[in-house]
């Protein structure tokens, strides 16, 4: 057997975690290290160990397509192949399976892969398939790894019938005590179907025996007892069968036919008012197990070899009662298991979320109509399709869910389309008021009479504009009527100071002033030149915003187009994979149904020779 759901879970994780172990080493601290070196498989991994996988296939899918994981190509493409097939994509996963194990030479990877393939392989079913993947491997994989693949494997051969094949792998295999304990759980039900008693119960009865901290391990406990004990009692080793029997716990999953085994090797034995006493305990339980539909056939049984035949008759009636009850409560079962009534409850109470491979329904709702399909979903197969219908439902609200935030996108596009419209006038009108080309020619003339003024060393045109005025003033005079007078000689006098003085101060400040004009006519070069590529962006982005705007429609079109494909895809999807549920859980409640109808039908039998044997006593 493999290890019970709580620690397959856990091993799971651990077992997708262990492909990714090599991305990339690094020692520090003198501990060897896991070092992300790409930020984007970072992200990955963190939603991956949040066991949100359906996220973490999106994210990588993405991450790969952009080229942005290329530190990690292999174990990327390993972990992209897991989470394909954790969405049962196996032609998708087997493609890129395929070119990893022909293309890369990373031993450990090619290895990993083949234990995944195989353990996929196994739990669908395909045991030679899986088979030929064990034997590619060519080296220990990690210790986790190494011994859930001992064991997978011995379970695989036992599966086959090859039981000599699978005490052959586990015979010298060494691993830590859980799994020891599982290998020889498997080493001695393997010898016990060979025929070999003495030397399987020699293993199972160590399984059996051994101390359990956890509540897996007594769990395994249980069923190493329970099968040791059903063995001595098909090879009528009643005695032997007993003690062992009464080892199991009387509150585990396997207590009911452990009580049921207990009362037949007591009754064996004819020691049947300790019978009674078993099954009395086991037919105040659950009667949606098996063992305890047949305890309500084996009391009366007792009771009748007791001698109670009255006790008999009284029990055996209300064994009829209680499989009427039950029968009328299965055909109820099988009408909603028809209308697809009953796969609907099943996951009504469970998260939306995706599941992916590590999905398992906790619970079965506690009603009418599912409770009697508790040992449907222990079946491999109706709980694969299970998981598939319950993803299937999760991806459709996941598009659900998109197609809201697409009409969202759509509103917020238009209110950036409106937006536009309203503040594109206002924008231009600002616009308008600078009017840039005659800026770059007054720039342009300033260039050019900062150049002559250097050429012809005019000194007053690179003066402040006081001094220009002031220079023009005196000049001014000398173009003055009365300039020539005789009176005006001082003046004249005081004109031809001033002007040499201000003259001379000009030109003692031509060059430090020619020099800060050149220097601001470049600035202001510049200044404008930006300006100018400021107004070309604004009148590109202006014209290409409508453009923008139209495309994201078209593709929040396109997008809305491909989410009505997918739902029509995925409701088809639905429909067949609910009706391949109910036809699976319609043969489990059917062969229930016959079951119980079989019980009732001996009761009916058993009760009328109580009663001949009642009324011959009265004659």
């Amino acid at each position: 057997m493999l290890r019970p759901a709580t620690h397959r879970l856990s091993s799971l994780v651990a077992t997708l975690a262990i492909l990714m172990a090599p991305v990339c080493i690094a020692k520090a601290d003198g501990l060897d290290g896991f070092v992300v070196q790409d930020p984007q498989y970072g992200e990955v991994l963190f939603h991956f160990y949040q066991q949100d996988q359906f996220t973490a296939l999106t994210h990588l899918v993405t991450a790969r397509s952009q080229h942005r994981v290329e530190h990690h190509q292999d174990d990327a493409e390993l972990l992209q192949g897991g989470l394909l097939l954790s969405w049962g994509q196996h032609e998708e996963a087997g493609k890129i399976f395929e070119r990893l194990l022909n293309t890369t030479n990373d031993v450990s990877v090619r290895n990993r892969t083949w234990f995944y393939l195989a353990k996929v392989r196994y739990q669908r079913g395909h045991l030679d398939e899986a088979q030929q993947a064990f034997e590619n491997i060519t080296a220990p994989l990690p210790p986790e790894l190494e011994a859930e693949r001992y064991n997978l494997q011995a379970r695989l051969f036992i599966d086959s019938g090859r039981f000599a094949d699978a005490v052959a792998l586990l015979n010298n295999w060494k691993g830590d005590e859980t799994w020891t304990a599982y290998a020889n759980y498997n080493t001695g039900v393997a010898l016990v179907r060979m025929g070999q008693l003495e030397s399987g119960a020699a293993l199972l009865d160590r399984v059996g025996t051994m101390s359990a901290d956890d509540e897996e391990m007594r769990s395994l406990r249980d069923q190493a007892n329970v099968a040791l004990g059903f063995s001595y009692l098909q090879a009528q080793l009643e005695g032997d069968a007993k003690p062992v029997l009464q080892r199991v716990r009387l509150n585990g999953p396997f207590s009911n036919k452990a009580l049921l085994g207990v009362g037949w090797a007591d009754s064996a034995g004819k020691q049947y008012r300790s019978a009674l006493g078993a099954w009395l305990e086991l037919s105040r339980r659950d009667l949606l197990d098996s063992a305890v539909q047949e305890s309500l056939l084996a009391v009366p049984y007792a009771y009748a070899q007791l001698g109670a035949d009255p006790m008999a008759a009284e029990n055996y009636a209300r064994a009829l009662d209680i499989y009427s009850a039950q029968l009328a409560r299965l055909d109820n079962a099988l009408v909603d298991a028809n209308n697809g009534k009953l796969i609907n409850h099943l996951i009504d109470k469970e998260p939306d979320s995706t599941g992916g491979w590590y999905w398992q329904l906790d619970r079965v709702p506690d009603d009418e109509r599912t409770r009697y399909l508790y040992f449907a979903i222990a079946d491999h197969a109706f709980h694969e399709g299970l998981k598939s219908y319950r993803d299937l439902a999760a991806l459709n609200k996941h598009l659900t869910d998109w197609r809201i935030k697409l009409s969202a996108y759509r509103n917020m596009l238009a209110t950036r389309e409106l937006a536009y419209a309203e503040r594109l006038p206002v924008m231009e009108e600002s616009l308008a008021q600078f009017d840039l080309p005659a800026m770059q020619a007054q720039q342009e003339q300033n260039v050019q009479r900062t150049a002559e003024a250097r050429a012809n060393r005019d000194v007053v045109a690179v003066a402040p504009a006081a001094e220009q005025k002031q220079w023009q003033r005196l000049a001014a005079m000398e173009h003055s009527a009365s300039w020539s007078d005789e009176g005006t000689a001082e003046l004249q006098d005081k004109q031809r100071i001033l002007k040499g003085v201000l003259l001379w101060n000009m030109d003692k400040e031509f060059r430090v002033r020619l020099w800060r004009q050149e220097k601001a006519n470049q600035e202001l070069a510049k200044d404008l030149q930006q300006a100018a590529d400021q107004f070309a962006e604004i009148e590109q982005a202006t014209a290409a915003l409508p453009g923008t705007i139209s495309g994201f429609d078209n593709r929040i079109n396109e997008l809305e187009s491909n989410i009505d494909t997918l739902q029509a895809r995925l409701s088809v999807a639905m429909v067949e994979y609910s009706q391949y549920l109910s036809d699976l859980a319609t043969k489990e409640l059917v062969a229930q149904r016959e079951r119980v109808r079989t019980y009732r039908a001996q009761a009916r039998f058993a009760l009328a020779a109580v009663y001949d044997r009642m009324a011959a006593q009265n004659r």
